[in-house]
């Protein structure tokens, strides 16, 4: 076989053993072909963008809720599959091993989706003698805690018992709640405030009515009974919610969940369905869909606690909330119980302790008075020194236990006993985003403020208008992005804060629950500032230095620039990580290398990489519509002009100029309103060619003995060299195929508003002389075509170039430079003797093609422009 005809027919395979297409089964296959391959296009731009919105989400740390993740998996399975459908309609069929990669992923996923967290087996009712940290699955941290508190660190804790997850999961299973709940949850609409109040509200009355099994009432009773054999008949309890994920290391769920005080046997069931019912307070729900909890991940688990006759209570930080470098423990007292002191309803007193023996008080802020009258009249100091030393010394013997900084909750009861009543890993504000000690700087001595002074909870800066918060109706129509200003930092108002820029409150101070909520949403946030709902006007733009204990009026852009970056609350929680799980099947790109020998469906590990091959083989798909076409030489237009040999065009759809004679067989290129042929053809056109280089006799030679061993050059035999060049044109398509000679050519390109279904491709081979000059010239091309960006391939003397997703007008011109290079460097391989004629040619091209690109493609009265859409 003649190695010439050999690869002639592997480049430009043969159209004689296919039947004839007319022009209009020739525009049916090309508009079917483009449709299936832009239909592809279209679906993998949708992956690309879900993909990035998955991973753009997952890196910000915007909340994202299960809804999120289920939506853009089913969209991301639809979209891929059409993907695989859409390339196998382009191919007949050719890559049908993607079909079983993508089922293989999607049950993964599914699998992934479906994921529960495993039920907690155990006991109803755990007294404390049995808790401690490993149970905290059926206790949850904040009894683990407690529990681990009296067993081990062997300090005081109220006397008591805990109501575990397994009773709660029973209760609403005997009850068949479940789906009820579930079904509510899922027309609720989580960005409206009332929705999720009134979806609330309906859950918790559907529980609290439910009936407690006989069972899990019998075992609660029963062990009150032994609380009243060691307390005394009719003890006081209070009823603590626990639930699985509150006071952990990650979320803190502060003041979320209910709590109720002084308990009697009367009462002792109902308020326990009414705090198994509190998981789905309006506050509890949002703040578990900002920080990424599930609401299967959360289990309700209760604490029954005798009462405690607190004579002084508080919270303690072993280091300061602000600063995790801090050398100083933090008190916070106030007369009576501690509840008054965790939701900010009462003035406390402040001490700052050094950590190091002696614990000498190194600043205090007395903000109460500093004695209270007991039960019986007499005057009780609210905290004495030796108090201050030992609660910091609790402090520290704590956060040693647990291996973190602590925030703790305790009583001081009638005997001086001081009561740990909780212990929670204190959520310290990163050294990355921590503000620096405040300096007043220029524009603060300049600036009047509205408000100043207070204390500082969360640290910060933040602007925007006001907002105050005396009523639901108030709540209901706070606007994102709002400053919530209030006369209390109650634990409700936490439903707002993914709402709010800032916080404001009249009172409150450090250890209030919402200071808490606040300083895990890094939001700015001064309470104590008085009179801020009277000073403060709602609606008006104010700007809130939670640096500086300043409210300014308007925007202060120096006082702005302070601002940090919001933090991700989601990170490491079970919402999270089932995402980061979800994306190692769908993210990752394993497939690179087309040219690799692994790159085939077989190969595919994610949706990443199914969509990679499917642009890629689409892409070479599309390209091949020229050659697999065979087509009626009567259907084309012969090309007139001055032009340079011999042209042929047939119009695929909207290539010519409407009204243009159809019977005509002949076109002038005025007629023609295909974009990218008009640019291919000033290329071809705009410098003209100088004819053939002189050839040396060795070069003439080697053209003699090329033709000798080219059957095609025979008299007797129809030459395939002697083909016609032929364009397929639509109005952004062209299709162009050259045969000039001994060097075949082909240009296949379309152009779209959309940077991913724009392309350009070129295939170039053959030659008259010997291998050496003809491999001197395609080592040319790829040089230059490099220069303008193209992705070059060689192989032996073939040279494919390909370039994708570019502006149309960065294309137009990369289609003037090859329809030059089709022209002006046939036969100068039979010249390429040495570097120095390269160098000689190099120089010269690059020349003509700056000339080139400075003149402009004619425009005709048609319309044709360079940024024409659709066919």
């Amino acid at each position: 076989m003649n190695i010439l005809k050999y690869l002639f027919d592997k480049f430009f395979p043969s159209q004689i053993s296919r039947p004839k297409q007319g022009i209009s089964e020739l525009q049916v296959a090309f508009k079917k072909q483009y449709r299936n391959f832009r239909s592809l296009l279209t679906a993998n731009n949708n992956v690309l963008e879900i993909m990035a919105e998955m991973e753009q989400t997952l890196a910000m740390g915007q909340p994202f809720s299960m809804s999120f993740i289920r939506g853009r998996i089913t969209a991301l399975t639809t979209n891929v599959y059409k993907i695989i459908q859409y390339l196998s309609q382009l191919s007949n069929g050719k890559y049908s091993g993607l079909t079983s990669v993508f089922n293989d992923l999607t049950t993964q996923l599914e699998n992934i989706l479906m994921q529960q967290p495993a039920v907690p087996k155990g006991k109803f009712i755990m007294p404390f003698a049995e808790i401690d940290r490993d149970s905290v699955d059926l206790t949850g941290e904040k009894m683990a805690n407690l529990g681990e508190v009296r067993n081990h660190a062997k300090l005081k804790v109220p006397d008591g018992f805990a109501i575990t997850s397994s009773a709660a999961h029973h209760f609403i299973a005997a009850n068949n709640l479940e789906d009820e709940i579930n079904r509510r949850l899922q027309t609720m609409a989580p960005d409206n405030l009332e929705s999720v109040y009134q979806t609330s509200a309906a859950i918790q009355q559907l529980i609290s009515r439910a009936p407690l099994p006989a069972d899990i009432e019998e075992a609660i009773l029963a062990e009150y009974a032994e609380l009243e054999s060691r307390q005394g008949d009719h003890v006081l309890v209070s009823i603590r919610s626990s639930a699985t994920g509150e006071d952990s290391i990650t979320s803190s769920f502060a003041g979320q969940y209910r709590t109720q005080l002084n308990v009697d046997k009367e009462f002792l069931i109902q308020t326990y369905k009414e705090i198994v019912a509190s998981k789905y307070r309006s506050q509890a729900i949002i703040y578990r869909l900002q920080r990424g909890y599930r609401t299967q991940d959360v289990s309700m688990c209760v604490g029954c606690l005798a009462m405690v006759d607190a004579v002084v209570s508080g919270v303690i930080y072993s280091r300061s909330p602000e600063n995790p470098r801090s050398k100083w423990v933090v008190i916070h007292a106030a007369p009576g119980l501690a509840v008054q002191v965790v939701d900010g309803s009462a003035p406390t007193n402040m001490y700052s302790v050094s950590r190091e023996e002696p614990h000498k008080v190194l600043d205090s802020k007395i903000s109460c008075p500093d004695t209270t009258q007991s039960s019986t009249g007499e005057q009780v100091s609210s905290l004495s020194s030796d108090q201050i030393i030992e609660l910091t010394r609790i402090a520290l013997r704590l956060e040693n236990h647990f291996g973190a900084p602590q925030d703790i909750e305790w009583s001081i009861n009638r005997s001086g006993a001081i009561i740990i009543l909780q212990s929670r890993p204190l959520g310290l504000l990163s050294l990355d985003v921590r503000f620096p000690e405040h300096e007043k700087n220029e524009s603060e001595e300049s600036t009047p403020c509205l408000m100043s002074g207070g204390t500082v909870v969360s640290a910060g800066v933040a602007c925007g208008p006001v907002h105050i918060v005396r009523s639901n109706i108030d709540l209901l129509q706070f606007p994102e992005g709002a400053v919530l200003v209030v006369a209390h930092p109650f634990p409700e108002w936490a439903s707002l804060l993914n709402r709010a820029c800032a916080v404001v409150s009249e009172t409150g101070q450090v250890a209030a629950h919402l200071a808490t909520v606040a300083r895990e949403f890094q939001l700015p946030a001064i309470f104590g500032m008085e009179k801020a709902t009277e000073v403060l006007k709602r609606g008006d733009i104010i700007t809130v230095d939670a640096v500086g204990r300043r409210i300014y009026s308007g925007r202060e852009e120096s006082i702005l620039t302070q601002a940090t970056p919001s933090p991700n609350l989601m990170k490491n929680s079970p919402v999270y990580r089932l995402l980061q799980e979800a994306l190692t099947l769908i993210t990752p790109l394993n497939l690179t290398d087309p040219a690799s020998p692994f790159f085939k469906p077989s190969s595919c590990e994610t949706f990443h990489d199914i969509t990679r091959f499917c642009h890629e083989k689409a892409v070479i798909e599309m390209f091949q519509f020229g050659k697999r076409h065979s087509f009626d030489e009567k259907a084309a237009k012969q090309l007139v002009g001055k032009t340079p040999f011999q042209w042929w065009v047939i119009d695929l759809d909207g290539g010519f100029r409407e009204g243009l004679d159809s019977k005509n067989k002949f076109i002038h290129i005025d007629d023609i309103v295909s974009t990218p042929m008009r640019a291919i053809w000033h290329g071809i056109t705009a410098i003209p060619w100088q004819g053939p280089p002189p050839v040396s006799l060795k070069g003439f030679g080697s053209i003699i003995f090329q033709s000798t061993m080219n059957p095609n050059l025979d008299p007797a035999v129809r030459s395939t060299l002697t083909a016609k060049n032929y364009f397929l044109v639509s109005k952004n398509f062209c299709n162009l195929s050259v045969r000039l000679g001994y060097h075949f050519a082909l240009v296949e390109t379309y152009l779209s508003d959309f940077l991913t279904e724009s392309y350009v491709s070129f295939q170039f081979k053959g030659g008259a002389a010997d291998e050496t000059r003809k491999l001197i010239r395609i080592t040319l091309l790829k040089d230059i075509l490099e220069r303008f960006d193209f992705r070059v391939e060689l192989k032996a003397d073939a040279l494919t170039a390909r370039i994708e997703k570019k502006p149309t007008p960065f294309l137009l011109e990369r289609l003037q430079v090859l329809g030059y290079l089709l022209i002006h460097t046939r036969q100068i391989d039979m010249v390429m003797e040495d570097q120095g004629m390269l160098q000689h040619y190099r120089q010269k091209i690059l020349a003509d093609i700056d000339m080139l690109l400075k003149t402009e493609i004619k425009q005709d009265d048609q319309g044709a422009t360079v940024n024409g859409a659709g066919l």
